[in-house]
């Protein structure tokens, strides 16, 4: 309720909660007559992509912005998100935002692009930029026809960002971090790969390339194998053999591109190779020394 900008409608999706969280908001939202604001209730939790399908459906506005339940945004994120649109001309905007750790914060630049179809080669499948759905305000019709992915909710749900990018025509950036990505507890749920979890993003990062073979008219062969390959990425950022058998199987077509990917960190494009090439013993070299090391005495 501080944001600067006033005509936005506040959309709250109440997915089931039971922690007195509707309870707070409401008393909150009393206070803020003047502001637009509904609170859509499920009758049962559905899960993050239902709650954002929700929002939309209910959404009038011209453009769409999320925000997450469990993080932040500076006051002046829609003002200065709306103003980059240049009074309704630029389909997609997006801003830098912060790594927010108990203890401490990391600024995340996001790259500078000057199409939307820059954005998607270098941005998206290059793995130069983020594809969550959080720090950008994106023209609502873009999103017509995506398939939000409400059964596959447990992993990759943001992957739907492909299908709204590989529609887009104009993209501008805020080079200012206005987001906050709260990773107070990283490793109690995003590091868990249940087989369900698994199974949901090879399910999105599909959707994602079908989104790109659908939408777009030139050839994208090669960065979708840039993007295969950054989607299984994770699977050796461990020291668990199981996971090492997951990178071997999945999008092994796309192992013959790991040194051409020209957006990428030489370290990191040597990684997939020693992956490659079943030289797993420098694959958990790497991840100690990087991660367990170096990660960890910068941003604990």
């Amino acid at each position: 309720m501080s944001q600067t900008f006033v005509d936005a409608e506040f959309i709250f999706v109440d997915d089931a909660s039971s922690d007195g969280s509707i309870a707070i908001l409401e008393e909150i939202l009393a206070k803020h007559p003047e502001r637009n604001t509904r609170i859509i209730h499920h009758e049962k939790n559905c899960g993050l992509p239902t709650a954002r399908k929700t929002g939309y459906e209910a959404a009038t506005g011209e453009y769409i912005y999320n925000c997450d339940g469990d993080d932040w945004v500076e006051p002046t994120i829609l003002e200065k998100l709306y103003a980059a649109t240049n009074n309704g001309e630029i389909d997609y905007t997006y801003c830098d935002f912060y790594l927010t750790y108990e203890k401490s914060e990391r600024y995340l630049h996001c790259p500078h692009f000057a199409t939307a179809d820059e954005a998607l080669r270098i941005g998206y499948l290059g793995g130069t930029a983020k594809y969550n759905v959080w720090n950008k305000l994106i023209r609502r019709s873009l999103y017509e026809g995506v398939e939000f992915p409400v059964d596959h909710r447990k992993g990759g749900e943001d992957m739907i960002m492909f299908y709204v990018l590989s529609r887009a025509k104009t993209v501008a950036h805020v080079p200012e971090a206005l987001y906050h990505y709260v990773k107070y507890n990283e490793n109690a749920i995003s590091e868990k790969f249940s087989e369900q979890r698994l199974k949901d993003i090879r399910y999105n990062a599909d959707y994602a390339i079908k989104s790109v073979q659908r939408n777009c008219t030139e050839d994208m062969t090669i960065e979708l194998s840039f993007f295969k390959l950054n989607v299984k990425l994770p699977f050796l950022i461990t020291d668990d053999p199981v996971k090492y058998k997951i990178w071997k199987d999945w999008y092994p077509e796309a192992n013959r591109a790991i040194m051409k990917n020209p957006y990428l960190p030489y370290r990191t494009k040597l990684l997939q190779w020693f992956a490659a090439h079943n030289m797993w013993i420098l694959v958990k070299f790497y991840y100690f020394i990087l991660y367990k090391i170096v990660y960890k005495s910068l941003y604990n």
